[in-house]
């Protein structure tokens, strides 16, 4: 698969570097220098210091890294785990930090995303958001302290209790 392989990544999540628009690709050179095509008449350059943050991260110690991977595993379970013991069907995921709940026990994803707002104080994002097989799912982000996911855990029960 190595010839028929592009990956597009950047240092927002892994390295915390979120608003710098800092990212990078790889594929096969003949892949390569089409992309380049694309890339120089739709995207300007990275700021120099944020160049130079780039390579410090990836140059410089990535125990901060395991940590916080580490961190987010912890939260993506005390959520999981709570969504799936309230009924609602959830799957943990294998990266990013979003869960994606089952809510059609209760209605469509926009409906069940207006009530948790309005009677949960939760604010979460309609699947329909992210294609037409998410219209029954809600997308909840975990990219908070625990103890605010477990507040949020206490006020969905409201709901779905």
């Amino acid at each position: 698969m190595q010839e028929r392989t592009i990956t597009v990544n950047g240092f927002s999540k892994a390295y915390a570097m979120t608003g710098w628009r800092l990212g990078y690709l790889t594929a096969p050179p003949e892949i390569f220098k089409l992309l380049l095509k694309i890339q120089s008449h739709s995207v300007s350059s990275a700021t120099t210091f944020v160049q130079y943050g780039g390579l410090e991260a990836l140059q410089g110690p990535q125990d901060g890294v395991k940590a916080m991977v580490d961190r987010f595993k912890v939260r993506r379970d005390v959520l999981i785990d709570g969504l799936n013991k309230m009924g609602l069907e959830c799957k943990k995921p294998d990266g990013a930090f979003y869960a994606f709940a089952n809510v059609s026990e209760y209605g469509n994803g926009t409906e069940v995303a207006e009530r948790l707002l309005k009677e949960a104080q939760v604010a979460v994002t309609p699947g329909i958001a992210f294609g037409a097989s998410g219209e029954d799912f809600v997308r909840i982000s975990y990219a908070t302290s625990i103890d605010r996911i477990r507040e949020a855990l206490e006020r969905l029960e409201i709901i779905f209790a």
